[in-house]
This record gives C-alpha cells, structure tokens and sequence, in this order.
C-alpha cells in the first residue's frame, strides 16, 4: 500500500490513490524548481506514475481541468510512442534517485498529438525513498516535424540525384539507382572498391587526389563540375558536392556524394566552343589572365588598335585606358567582379595606339578549367566608335530640350516626366517645392544680365547640393525654381525648407561685392494635395503666394493642418531651447520603497518644464520633440548633473536617472556621467543610470561596450519597462544590468488577471536566479502592494506610497519613515 504524503503547496494530507492512511512529509521541492514551475507546464507524479497535481501552464497548455487529471496514469496523457524508449526501464531509473530527460508523446484533451521535452526529477524523504517525480516539460513538436521534414527532404533527393556513400578511404559503401545508371555498374561490382576506380590512374596516385580525401575526411565539403570514368571507361561529367558526414560527437564518419550527370551539358559546351571560332574571325577577341595581363588578342582587335601582338602580350588591361582611369575606384570595382567570375558586358571607351578614342560594344566572359578554376577571361568587341558619336548627339540634342540653358538644370519638361513617374501609384508621397528668389531683380536690373546669370548659377549649385540621390530640381522660370522630393516624412520636410532657407541666403560673391538673394517657399504634397503634376503645381504655387504675403523669406505649406503642425512643433521647440537657458525646468523626485518595510531606498529623477505662459508641461509633451531636435543631449546633461547635486544632500539613498536612447548613442555620456560625479562628489554607486529594452535592440554591440563602460565607473544600471519590448533572458545575461524595473501595466493588472500575476512571478523568478534587484513600478493600491509582498518582491514605486515631489519634501520624507 502506498504511503501518504503532504501537498506542500496547499498544506494539507495526500493518501496514495491505494488508501494507505500513513501520512509521511512530502519531500521538499528544490528552488531550482520551484522558480520553473512559476514559468512551464509542471506535473507531480506519484512513484506509481498517478498523477497529483498539475500548474496552471500545464492545464491551459493541455485543455484539462486538474479534477480531470488526478490519479490518472501518465501513460494515459503521454503513451509510449516510440520516442521516449523503454518507459518501464526510464521509470526504474528515475525511482533509484536518477534524473532523466526524453521526448515524448502528449496527448491535448481535444485529441491533438504533440511531442515534449520531458525532464524527470525524483523528490525523496527523509530515508532517501522517492516519494514523488516532478515532470517540467517544453512542447517541441515543431522541432520534430522538422527532423521529419529533413528525412522526406533527404528521401527526394534519393530519388531525383544519384548518390553514393564512401568511408572516409574512399571505399564505396553504398549507392542509388540512379548513380548505377549514370556509370554502367550494378552495386556489387561497385560495392567495396575504392573511389579511384572512377578516375584516371595518373590523378587517382596524386597529391591532390590523396589531399582531396584528407579535407573530406576533416569535414570539408567539396563541389564543383568531375569528369569521372564510366564502366568501359567513357568519359562522365557529373556536377557534385561531395558531404562528410558526422556523428553526434562531431567527427566525421562518412562520406555522401550527391550528383547530376551533365554529361550532355558538356557536349552542348563543345559545340559552344565552336562557334566561339566562328566569332573569332568576325570580332575583335583579346584574352586577359585573371590579374588583367594580356595573354593575347586577335588580327581583328589588333588592327581596330593599332598594335602588334608583341606590343600587347605581357602588358596589363589598363593600357587601352584614359590616364587616371585605372586608380578609380570603379576600375578596381570592374576587375573584382571579373575575378569573381561574373559576367560583364557593355559599351566601353578605350585608347589606341596614336591616341585616338574608340568606343567598344564589349562582353567580358570568364573561362574556367574542367576543375572550376577561373583561369582567364575573354572579352568579345565590336567597334561602335561612329555609332556613339551619332548617339552623342542625339543625346546632346535630348538633353539640351530638358534642361535649362543657362543654369543647366532640368527644365519644365524634365520636371514634368519626373513627376509623371513618381506619382504613378495613387497613394505615391512626393512633395513640391516651389521656389521664388526674393531680391534677385534689383541686383539684375542694377548690374546686368551676366551678373544675374552668375546668381542664378550659384542658386542652382546650391540646389544641387541640397539633394538626394531621388530628387530633381528644375528652373521653370526667370527666377522660380521647383524642387520634387519623394517620400520625405513631416519632419524632414520642414528641416529640408528650413535648410534652403539657409543655403540660399548666403552670400553670393560677385566682381560687384558680395550679394544676396533670399527664397519663398510654397509646398504641396501628394496624395493630399493633388495626385497630377498640374494638381501638385497648382497647390504649391497657391503656396508659395500665402508665403509671401507672409513677408518673404519663409515656407508655407498649402494643406493649413500641417502649417499648424509644424509652425507648433517649431515654436516648441525654439520655446524649449530658451527655456534650456533660462532655468525653466526642474527636477522632481519619486521615492522607491522596500516594499516591506516601507523605507525609501532611492528616488527617481523626472524632469517637468515651468513654462512661463502655459504653466507646467509634462515631460510626455516635450520629451519626444527633444530627442528629434538633439535638445535631449543639454537637457539630459542639465538632469544628469542636478540629479547629481541634489543626491549629495540625501542621507545615504540613491538617484536614479533617465538616460534617452539619443544620449546613449552620443559617444559622450560614460565621460559626461564620469565628469558629473566627480564635479558633485557623488559616489558613483548611488546613481543609478535606466534605458530602455530598446536601446538594446538598435545596437546591441556598442550598447554592451557603453553600459560595461558605466559599470566600471561604479553606477548602477537599470532596464526600465520591463517585459513591454523585445529584451529576453539573453538580454539580462549579455548585459550587466543590477536592476529590473517591470512595466507599471503588469501591475496595474495583477490583482484582476491571472496572466498579469504571473508574468510578474516569472520576472521575479529571473531576477533572483540572475542575482538581479527588481523593482515594481505603478503601484496604486494597497492590493497591489500586497500581492507583490506575497510573491517575494522586494521593492516597489507608485502613488500608494509616494508621489513624485521635490528635493526637499523628499528629504522630510525620508526622515518621517525613519
């Protein structure tokens, strides 16, 4: 009969399903395992193998009610399927003391098969008898379809390519069908022979044909084009990889080569050679080795040159080119892709003997060796000089009716096909900026056309400069000036408007003196503003009408919604950057409580701005538009430092401070944070620096050098908002975080939803197996204060205990706890 035992977890008696009224201690469960069962699906067996209790992961993994699973046989939720071995001889082992790991079967309640990883863990009384077993288990069914997707991968290629299996001496093992047939052998009179009897003797009693096999037999791969010997020894071409084999402790242990007989392939590549000839003695043909030296060229690219074949042999490519055009950065580019084996074609200009410019419709072909080594390239001409010179000056005459004689830029008709293009697709974003130069005809009407001409083709310059590589700017009329610019956000819009402001109101020097022109600015953006050239034209050019009226000198946007938009967003931002000056903002301090005592353990700094017309604003209001603006970097320095200060004063607690993902990217903060503490003369322990999980994501490499940087100046690093971004146990391990901060919305759900709780427990969990401090954030009430009592968390913030308040209140209250 079996013993009794007690349910640690619920503080009551267990009878073994056969009535035993015995009661025995139940074993005491690890902390190891008492912190996964918090995080995967966890059964505890009986030493029969009867079910006692189930966690919540595994009744909502599995679909049962735990009524429903009690005293019920293992074997009735995970049958012996073949996986798990010999189920009877894994629970004798794990019943002597054993831990035990398999993969098995698992049954949903709605009937659904899957396949686990299960680990066995034997929990003994005080006499060393095992009581009970804890099964924690993790679905890998997807992993298992793989591996039988790989055996149906590896079944196809069986039967499409011919195969065969060696040792590692060469000696063949096994082979397909389909290799038998490409050969002319049957299996027994391959079987047991060695490889060399597919190639020829002289290559079969080589160096390279003994260090071909070493490198297999060292788990090198090798594939390329073979030419081996067929029964009767005819020539056969097979296109192989040849693939070592290892067994599970990484050596190798076979061979297995996989092939296609291209043999008819190769025969097609000798009539190609054919006609090869055929072009030799109509084209121009020179032949290069693959570091560029001439090996040798034909009558007919001799003569369109003018060289003999002495003159050439030896010599390098860059002889029939312009001086300088070697050292350019695209003729190395030309000669990598030629040694890569790629394919080149195009027209080319070159130089002959006397000088003269050629023009060469060309191709550049890569030659390999019947073992896959390029060995030279061959470049197939034809002379096209005339023919280029008649393109030339249809192009010249094309180009000429598209752009603006006397600035060079594209003229309306150029502007027009541009925007044709870019606005084919309904929903195409494509801003215009319509440009009118402010001053420009007194300076021509006082100094002349040849001195308006130079500052429309300074203007013009200073356009060019501005764009992008998808951007086109136009003269379209004495003075006015259109600029199309595709997809560029808000933000990048008003900043580019802002920049052409600039740019154009530099000063122009003249043989008159230095003169000066500025620039309206009307925009217009598709789709919302028109969707045709004209529409978009038309709206830009109402636009520029609104800008100056304005007064000159300024940017309108035709939609009025997004001048509100972005004059707000500047005038905040120019309100800011006075109110950076002149001492507007200030800090406030949240105190961090242990959450079981009540002490304050530290306060975090939070910034709040003193606006002198609009009061308070929150930093929800203005810390998004500093980090666009790179105002965050004095803003953060200016937090950093008062946060410093004012902990001096502090009796023995902490400050935690903000860092922006646009300071940790500066590459001055560990030098900025080193000179704050030294110039406050905190110690660097009690700072405290939190980033968020994203900072982690953008750059995880020079994030891990910046914050182990930090750690070595002492501070104390925390992740904030944890558990709401893509940070994972990987994360906390790659980093040297002190301080986990979970996100206040797992808090403000942990009294109502059980998933939240244990989303919380799980993180608690990590932090202590991890050795890291975990704070609670956004605690409101007294339930949720006493939830996170009760699952071990041992600090936490929020209103219920502290609100965020001044230095001075902080420092009241820290002496009213004690």
């Amino acid at each position: 009969m079996q013993n009794a035992w007690m349910d640690e977890e619920r503080g009551r008696t267990f009878t073994g399903p056969e009535g035993d009224a015995q009661a025995l201690p139940t074993p005491a469960m690890p902390a190891e395992l008492r912190a996964l069962n918090s995080a995967f699906a966890t059964l505890t067996l009986d030493a029969q193998g009867r079910v006692l209790r189930a966690n919540n992961h595994f009744l909502d993994a599995w679909g049962y009610r735990l009524d429903e699973l009690k005293g019920r046989e293992l074997l009735d939720i995970s049958p012996d399927d073949g996986l798990s071995g010999n189920p009877s001889s894994l629970w004798r082992d794990v019943l002597r003391g054993e831990r035990r790991v398999v993969e098995r079967m698992r049954l949903h309640k709605d009937g659904d098969t899957h396949w686990v990883q299960a680990f066995y863990t034997p929990l003994a009384d005080a006499d060393g008898v095992v009581r009970q077993v804890v099964e924690i288990s993790n679905d890998i069914s997807s992993r298992v379809l793989k591996a039988a997707d790989d055996r149906g991968q590896i079944q196809a290629i069986n039967v499409s390519q011919a195969v065969v299996e060696f040792a590692l001496d060469g000696t063949v093992l096994d082979a397909n069908a389909r290799f038998l047939e490409a050969m002319g052998y049957r299996l027994d009179e391959v079987a047991g022979r060695h490889h060399r009897m597919f190639v020829d003797a002289a290559y079969a009693g080589s160096a390279e044909y003994a260090g071909f096999w070493a490198a297999l037999a060292s788990g090198r791969h090798h594939a390329a084009e073979y030419r081996r010997l067929g029964k009767g020894g005819r020539d056969v071409w097979l296109q192989a990889t040849y693939n070592p084999i290892f067994d599970p402790t990484g050596r190798v242990r076979k061979v297995v080569k996989y092939a296609t007989d291209i043999t008819q392939e190769k025969l097609r590549q000798a009539d190609f050679q054919s006609q090869i000839v055929a072009i030799n003695k109509s084209q121009g043909v020179i032949t290069f080795a693959v570091d560029g030296t001439i090996l040798d060229a034909n009558p007919n690219f001799l003569a369109a040159f003018g060289y003999t074949l002495e003159e050439m042999v030896g010599r390098h490519h860059r002889m029939l080119l312009e001086p300088g055009v070697s050292e350019t950065h695209e003729y190395k580019e030309f000669w990598r892709t030629l040694r890569e084996g790629k394919f080149v074609a195009g027209r080319h200009k070159r130089i002959g003997k006397d000088g003269r410019e050629l023009w060469l419709q060309a191709s550049y072909n890569p030659v390999y060796d019947l073992g896959g080594k390029l060995t030279r390239i061959i470049k197939f001409a034809s002379d096209v000089t005339s023919d280029v010179a008649l393109a030339q000056a249809f192009e010249d005459a094309q180009r000429q009716a598209q752009h603006d004689a006397a600035t060079s830029l594209p003229n309306r008709t150029r502007l027009s096909a541009f925007m044709a293009s870019a606005l084919t697709h309904p929903k195409a974003r494509l801003a215009l900026l319509y440009l009118d130069l402010d001053r420009f005809k007194p300076i021509n009407d006082t100094y002349g056309h040849p001195v308006g001409d130079k500052v429309l083709g300074e203007i013009a310059d200073r356009l060019r400069r501005s764009l992008k590589a998808d951007q086109l700017a136009a003269r379209i009329g004495g003075d006015e000036f259109v600029i199309a610019a595709p997809n560029l956000t808000d933000e990048e819009l008003d900043a580019y408007c802002q920049h052409l402001l600039q740019a154009i109101a530099a000063p122009i020097r003249s043989d008159v003196g230095d003169l000066e022109v500025g620039v309206s600015i009307g925009v217009a953006v598709s789709p919302a503003d028109g969707s045709t050239p004209d529409e978009l034209l038309r709206a830009a050019d109402t636009a520029l009408y609104r800008s100056k009226h304005n007064g000159r000198g300024t940017y309108c946007f035709f939609a009025n919604e997004m001048n509100d938009r972005v004059t707000a967003s500047r005038r905040m931002i120019e309100e800011m950057r006075r109110g950076i000056a002149a001492g507007e903002f200030y800090l406030d301090f949240q105190p961090r409580f242990d959450a079981r005592t009540q002490s304050i353990r530290s306060a975090e700094a939070l910034v709040r701005w003193a606006h002198p017309q609009r009061g308070r604003i929150g930093p929800d209001d203005f810390i998004p538009l500093a980090e666009k603006s790179g105002l965050i970097l004095p803003l953060g320095d200016w937090v950093l430092q008062t946060a410093c200060e004012a902990a001096v004063q502090w009796p023995d607690i902490g400050v935690s401070v903000n860092v922006s993902p646009v300071q940790f990217r500066d590459g001055r903060l560990v030098q900025r944070v080193k000179e704050v503490l030294s110039g406050a003369g905190l110690a660097p322990e009690r700072l405290e620096i939190e980033i968020t999980e994203g900072v982690l994501m953008d750059d995880a490499e020079g994030a891990s050098v910046v914050l182990r940087e930090l750690k070595d100046l002492g501070v104390q690093l925390a992740i904030d908002d944890f558990g709401t971004g893509y940070a994972s146990l990987s994360s906390l391990r790659s980093f040297p975080f002190d301080v986990i901060k979970i996100d206040r919305q797992f808090i403000a759900d942990i009294e109502q939803r059980d998933g939240s709780r244990d989303v919380v427990k799980a993180i608690l969990a990590l932090g202590k197996a991890l050795g890291l401090s975990v704070t609670a954030e956004g605690v409101e009430t007294d339930g949720q204060l006493q939830t996170l009592i009760e699952d071990h968390c041992a600090e936490v913030q929020g209103f219920l205990l502290g609100r965020p308040m001044t230095a001075p209140k902080l420092i009241e209250m820290v002496e009213d706890v004690r």
